[in-house]
């Protein structure tokens, strides 16, 4: 009885610790050939999609259910980086979903928005000032994604 308590535990240990990173299987992505002089962590193959919106190029990356990032790349409206950061969490704060912010650092942040106790999505923002220009990445707008996901996402776009 004992050495198969000990054998169980020993597979729940081993099948835990080879669960793989989700960033595991994120290669770099130049978007220099997109317009935007930046580098960011993507499935291989993702399929980037760009539009000129006039005053700001919006940029999608995706693949599959679990990564998809956007990308708004505009001239930079201040060059003071908290302002900028604080604006994009009150307007995240503004939504009637709005449950929490579950991290934060000097550029962006992870939240998280619950309808109710079954319906719980995440996402996150995340702000570059490089030269004259303001990038803000974001979760895509169409999409449920999980705390994990949404981690990767955020550690890809650093």
């Amino acid at each position: 009885m004992r050495n198969a308590i000990i054998l169980s535990a020993t597979i729940t240990f081993l099948f835990v610790a080879c669960k793989s990173d989700p960033a595991s299987n994120l290669k770099p992505l130049d978007l220099m050939k997109y317009g935007i002089p930046l580098t960011v962590l993507a499935p291989d193959s993702a399929k980037v999609e760009t539009m000129d919106l006039i005053v700001q190029n919006d940029v999608t990356i995706k693949k599959g259910d679990d990564y998809f990032i956007q990308l708004y790349a505009s001239d930079a409206s201040t060059t003071d980086l908290k302002k900028i950061r604080s604006d994009q969490m009150e307007e995240v704060k503004a939504n009637p979903y709005f449950a929490e912010i579950v991290s934060e650092d000097e550029n962006g942040f992870i939240y998280k928005k619950q309808i109710d106790s079954t319906n719980v999505n995440y996402g996150f923002k995340y702000v570059k000032l490089q030269g004259d220009k303001e990038y803000i990445f974001q979760t895509g707008l169409i999409g449920k994604f999980s705390k994990e996901s949404v981690m990767a996402m955020y550690d890809a776009v650093k």
